[in-house]
């Protein structure tokens, strides 16, 4: 028997492993976007009560932890960071503001207090330095806390040039890079012609005065600056009634003086068959990204402050509140679109799944938030839970 020389024993025995390497990688490559390990939900002791009693799961890549943070804070909605890490989120129903200190920093709230109540629906919230502003149905409203107490002892209007009433009443608001103010507008109807040129669009606001940004937008619930480019992106919520694929849901990038075709068109200038024709679709700014029909997309949030594998944190993050509307159920789920050199880079895959089950949904995700600490936080209004989610070692 003739024995081989050396360095072809090592160049086979190293193809050996890699040929057994790559056999193997697809079943340790837990990592890869779209792959989801069904997970306990972590529940503090102190939260084990209404949908929380029984153990809950959620799908979630590999290696990922959700927890609550907090719960009880009935009709959750948009949420807020201010200059210490404290959560702010908005109760639309309740006409309040909680705040959500975690002073020891063990991942679970202290304590909700109650930052400011008597307030007309609000929703959408953003600090400009110490100072937080919060959309509501008809106003800016700005809240100051001077003592350190996390209760606001400023409240003062800024400005009521803002529309409300009738239909698709919350107001996301985002401040601008000169410190000016974005509010999306949603439209006073299912389907039809505005005559409040305000709906239906995003305003933009300096000294109190609403101007048209951009027009086309039926419900852009969910706005947000793109980190590095300064842009703006939105998640725009279809017209109901046209069937369950349609139209798409949309994320749109919004650029001053764009008409994105609601209610004439949708998509990517596709002809609304009661409002539309192809030739009014023509000059109109289709969508970026197509994205399942009445998955409500709601809050989003670009992922790029998170302490997560870089295809989990150079996204953008979108929540999908679900479906009210269609013959089977969709949305329900924290979805992650892909960015690279400020634009989608990538098909949208799932992040979070497994709050509809096959007796209906137990939780409807709301709005994603980057925490100081890395971690990615997530309202939810049908149980009044913020989860809390972290990257680390799979269990």
């Amino acid at each position: 028997m003739r024995y081989m020389p050396s360095n072809i024993s090592a160049s086979l025995l190293l193809a050996a492993l890699l040929s057994i390497f790559f056999f193997i990688s697809p079943a340790i490559s837990r990592n890869e976007p779209g792959e989801l390990v069904k997970t306990r939900l972590e529940v503090p002791e102190k939260y084990k009560k209404g949908a929380l009693r029984v153990e809950r799961t959620l799908n979630v890549p590999y290696g990922f932890k959700v927890s609550v943070f907090a719960a009880g804070i009935e009709g959750a909605r948009f949420m807020a960071l201010d200059g210490d890490g404290n959560i702010y989120v908005s109760l639309t129903s309740g006409g309040k503001v909680v705040t959500l200190p975690d002073a020891d920093k063990d991942g679970v709230a202290d304590k909700a207090v109650t930052f400011a109540r008597g307030l007309d629906r609000p929703h959408g919230l953003a600090f400009k330095g110490k100072d937080l502003i919060v959309a509501g149905a008809g106003s800016l409203v700005l809240l100051r806390d001077e003592n350190g107490d996390l209760e606001a002892d400023v409240k003062r209007v800024l400005t009521d040039d803002v529309p409300g009433g009738g239909g698709h009443f919350t107001r996301s608001i985002v401040i601008g890079p000169e410190g000016d103010f974005f509010i999306s507008a949603g439209s006073s109807c299912n389907a039809c012609v505005e005559k409040d040129r305000r709906r239906a669009a995003v305003l933009r606001f300096r000294d109190g005065k609403a101007r048209i940004y951009a027009t086309g937008l039926r419900n852009s619930v969910g706005i947000a600056l793109h980190t590095d480019t300064k842009e703006l992106w939105a998640a725009d919520n279809g017209t109901d009634g046209l069937g369950d694929d349609i139209p798409p849901e949309e994320l749109n990038r919004i650029v001053e003086g764009g008409d994105y075709g609601w209610p004439y068109c949708y998509g990517r200038k596709t002809a609304d068959p009661n409002f539309g024709s192809p030739g009014r679709c023509k000059d109109t700014i289709p969508a970026v990204v197509e994205m399942q029909a009445h998955s409500a997309p709601l809050g989003i949030a670009f992922g790029f402050g998170l302490e997560f594998p870089h295809e989990f944190r150079d996204v953008l993050y979108i929540a999908f509140h679900g479906s009210w509307n269609r013959s089977v159920p969709t949305g329900y789920k924290l979805i992650a679109i892909p960015f690279r050199d400020g634009k989608p880079s990538g098909k949208p895959f799932d992040v979070i799944t497994g709050w509809q089950t096959e007796t209906g949904a137990w939780g409807r995700p709301v709005a994603p938030l980057v925490g100081k600490d890395g971690a990615l936080y997530l309202s939810d209004d049908h149980e009044g839970i913020i989860y809390r989610v972290t990257a680390g070692e799979g269990k």
